[in-house]
């Protein structure tokens, strides 16, 4: 496993990290004797990053997090975020108001079982609440209390994610970055660069699609709470399916899955710190995991660009 710095935080954190959103059925039903085994195979290969949300599952994430690292905390760089509400009268709703975040905190930390955690993220903020101000009062704070080492943010756009390099007290960024959504290394990552701010790279496989694994036929067992039942529809699903099959040229030498080639592709940016692809069970963390293990050939990245640049478009 290859380790970088994540930004101004110093903290040495593994090429390829672990997202737990999976674990809480998010992507249909769960078992957690499945979650448990893509935490220890995580570990076992050296992945020290790993991140979580009080919103993922209502708290269940966090809790199955906090129970599987009993007796081996010392071994993770553990980030969590708040200000989405999942449950109550609230549901739906993103809460940013110092008490609300002071307190969500605090849930947090008893669920993980922890007395510290190592990166508390914003979850989804606004433009408007990243600029005010009134909240990372509270964080820094925390973090003088030792409650939290590091505070960032997690962000949706463009714009979030360079509010966040100009205020200066993120010092990191969560954004979706992947083959299919590359935005962010034009618009946010030079600047994180030179700000020192560190890149935490989500949702790497698109929801599954590049793994190269889905077919259309997949979308009929999107339902219920599965996130994917919202945007894997139709035509849309179609063409995203159809993107990703330009891709599979990547697949060759060293790179034996489309996945692998996607996770490397999010490594290969200089300004990426981590990569947070999730991992239902044993078998797709060492997958994942395997992407830290190659390069794309500049040739290929070239071409990349430039299926990028004209949107896919034969």
């Amino acid at each position: 496993m290859k380790y970088r710095t994540l930004g101004k935080t110093g903290l040495s954190v593994s090429a390829v990290g672990l997202g737990t959103m999976v674990h809480a059925g998010h992507f249909g039903a769960m078992k957690d004797s499945e979650s448990l085994s893509a935490i220890d195979t995580a570990l076992d290969l050296g992945v020290n990053f790993i991140d979580t949300s009080d919103a993922y599952g209502a708290g269940y994430s966090e809790t199955l997090l906090g129970n599987a690292l009993k007796g081996r905390r010392d071994k993770v760089i553990l980030a969590t975020k708040g200000g989405n509400v999942m449950v109550g009268p609230n549901r739906g709703k993103r809460i940013f108001e110092p008490d609300y975040i002071s307190g969500v905190m605090d849930e947090s930390l008893k669920r993980l079982q922890t007395d510290y955690i190592d990166l508390y993220q914003l979850h989804n903020p606004t433009v408007d609440v990243i600029e005010r101000g009134e909240v990372w009062q509270v964080l820094e704070r925390a973090k003088q209390a030792g409650k939290i080492r590091h505070y960032g943010v997690s962000i949706n756009t463009i714009e979030e994610g360079i509010a966040a390099v100009k205020n200066g007290r993120s010092e990191t960024i969560q954004v979706e970055y992947n083959l299919l959504t590359q935005e962010p290394a034009e618009a946010i990552f030079p600047l994180a660069q030179k700000a020192d701010v560190g890149i935490i790279a989500r949702i790497p496989l698109k929801r599954g699609i590049l793994t190269g694994k889905l077919t259309q036929a997949d979308e009929a067992r999107f339902q219920g709470e599965d996130v994917r039942a919202r945007s894997f529809k139709g035509e849309a699903f179609a063409k995203e399916l159809a993107k990703a099959d330009q891709l599979r040229f990547l697949i060759h030498g060293p790179v034996k899955n489309l996945g692998q080639a996607a996770i490397a592709f999010c490594i290969a940016h200089p300004a990426v710190s981590v990569v947070i692809p999730g991992a239902r069970n044993a078998e797709q963390m060492r997958e994942n995991a395997a992407g830290a293990d190659v390069d794309i050939p500049a040739a290929d990245l070239k071409k990349v660009a430039e299926l990028w640049q004209r949107g896919f478009a034969s």
